[in-house]
């Protein structure tokens, strides 16, 4: 991805904003060469064409008005469908990383890619590049004014042109690697808020709030300091590009009343040398900063080059389809290491089809390892799981995730509809939906909202219960209906009778393969399970 990507991709807005970009240019020499003829006409006492020339600098004018108009409009179109491009090309760069590696980012790192770093992109790449085209063109004009004055102006022009060309090349560097480092900063800055905030009620309970404070403010120092470093390099570049063009203006006026002096040039040419030589001058310095600024888009977007999961997780290019779970899920000596530290070892492991699985053991002891292992979310380091005999290391993930459900005890609920967060927007019938709704003892609860299946969840995200979500996720996966289902610690939650009655159900399914770990695990229903698998 580059800025180049979405500038060609989004084609026509930007073909029309670049129109109003140049009409503006347009009208700022025609603004000086009518007004330099004005002048001339003044002393050559030449009413007649000093009206003709002030009526047609008001009507240069009121185009520029109109310019200003359009081009507030045709820029903001054209920023806003790039951006949106961008979000897209950035989502569809995080579906394709997989579990594995999008759990190697914070939720923050990614918000703060969509948001804050976009803003920057928007900032500093699509804002600024409007002004260099502007300023671009606006020395494009100047040059052949000065051009139509007297060619020898151009010499003098050239010789500021380069040292103000190469003076800021000095800086472009250090810039780049500044504001890769102040877009870091905020991301940290960004988590620590999202951490410290999540924690609040804890917090609380302990008389301990002055650490919002605290860690807060500590990251914002960090983020300020690297602001203030990036401008001070910044504000390092505009002084001496800012200093070679005051000299470059003087330089340029005294050339014209040389050339005045010697009857070489009309004087409404020196009135008007000063404002071309502002522009190309004061151009150039904005030029070669906003270039400078510029450049350091491309460090942002290298951030999202994203790489898909190993194994499973990478290309699903000469991957082996697994379209129906047919036999077993098996693990033959296998490892997992996380963090340096054995979390498996040399497991062996055979899941069986329609049948049921409970996995008991102490905290840490790997229970969750093993289904999150299975959902393929976690590599292995040693050894093999096969998909009725089709190994991992070559499963298209797509198909796993066809045949497994998984249901753990941090499933997320969307801020969306009820039956969004039941269906995840896929076309179900109402009798299966209702069904769940009864088998996982929803329905008295939906039927007390004004608005049902359609009622918001973060509007009343108050006054749902741990154990009310856990019974939407539970449902979620029912509806699925895919062979193996995965509970992780999901009903843990919920109230011990309509957990016995949920978990009856679940384990009585016949065509249903069930894996289920969990701290409660009720002697009623030990009956129910095929293998009690017991880890160490």
């Amino acid at each position: 991805m580059t800025l180049k990507t979405y500038l060609i991709r989004c084609k026509r807005s930007n073909s029309i904003w670049l129109f109003w970009i140049f009409i503006n240019s347009l009208c700022v020499y025609l603004n000086g060469i009518l007004s330099a003829k004005a002048i001339s006409t003044i002393v050559n006492f030449d009413l007649q064409g000093f009206l003709y020339l002030s009526g047609a600098i008001l009507a240069v004018n009121l185009i520029w008005v109109l310019q200003i108009y359009q081009n507030s409009k045709a820029s903001e179109k054209a920023i806003q469908e790039m951006c949106t491009e961008i979000r897209k090309d950035i989502v569809k760069s995080i579906e394709s990383k997989g579990v594995i590696r999008f759990g190697s980012k914070s939720v923050s790192a990614y918000t703060s890619w969509l948001t804050n770093d976009l803003n920057t992109i928007r900032d500093l790449g699509f804002e600024t590049l409007e002004l260099m085209i502007s300023q671009a063109l606006n020395i494009i004009f100047a040059i052949i004014a000065f051009f139509s004055f007297n060619y020898s102006l151009l010499f003098t022009i050239l010789i500021f042109f380069l040292l103000m060309v190469n003076l800021p090349k000095i800086f472009t560097k250090k810039m780049e690697n500044k504001a890769v480092h102040f877009t870091e900063k905020n991301e940290e800055l960004v988590k620590a808020i999202d951490d410290s905030l999540s924690g609040f009620r804890m917090l609380s309970n302990a008389n301990q709030l002055h650490f919002l404070m605290v860690k807060i403010l500590s990251y914002s120092k960090k983020y300020s300091k690297s602001r203030v470093s990036y401008s001070k390099t910044f504000g390092g570049l505009m002084s001496v590009q800012n200093g070679t063009s005051f000299v470059s203006q003087i330089a340029m006026l005294t050339h014209a009343g040389v050339l005045y002096f010697n009857r070489l040039i009309p004087i409404g040419a020196v009135s008007s040398s000063q404002y071309f030589s502002s522009i190309i001058f004061a151009g150039l310095t904005g030029l070669t900063a906003n270039y400078a600024e510029f450049k350091t888009v491309n460090k942002i977007f290298e951030k999202f080059e994203l790489e898909g999961d190993q194994s499973i997780h990478e290309s699903n290019v000469n991957k082996q389809t697994w379209k129906k779970f047919i036999d077993k899920v098996e693990f033959q000596s296998v490892t997992i290491e996380r963090d340096g530290k054995i979390v498996l070892d040399n497991l062996n492991v055979k899941i069986e089809k329609n049948k049921k699985y409970a996995i008991s053991g102490s905290s840490g002891s790997g229970k969750s390892t093993i289904l999150k292992a299975i959902n393929g979310e976690i590599p292995i380091s040693k050894g093999h799981i096969f998909y009725d005999n089709i190994d991992s290391k070559n499963m298209n993930f797509k198909d796993l995730h066809e045949n497994i459900s998984y249901v753990s005890l941090e499933d997320h609920i969307f801020n969306e509809s009820i039956l969004f967060n039941l269906t995840l927007g896929r076309e179900i019938e109402d009798s299966k939906i209702e069904k769940a709704l009864e088998l996982f003892y929803l329905r008295d609860w939906i039927n007390g909202l004004s608005h049902g299946l359609e009622t918001t969840l973060s509007e009343i995200s108050q006054d749902i219960s741990s154990g009310q979500k856990q019974r939407i996720s539970l449902a979620r996966a029912y509806l699925e209906e895919k062979p193996i289902l995965i509970i992780d610690e999901a009903t843990d939650a919920i109230d011990k009778e309509r957990r016995y009655q949920i978990e009856k159900h679940l384990f009585s399914m016949t065509e249903k393969t069930v894996i289920f770990v969990s701290h409660h695990l009720d002697e009623n229903i030990r009956s129910l399970f095929d293998k009690i698998i017991y880890l160490d």
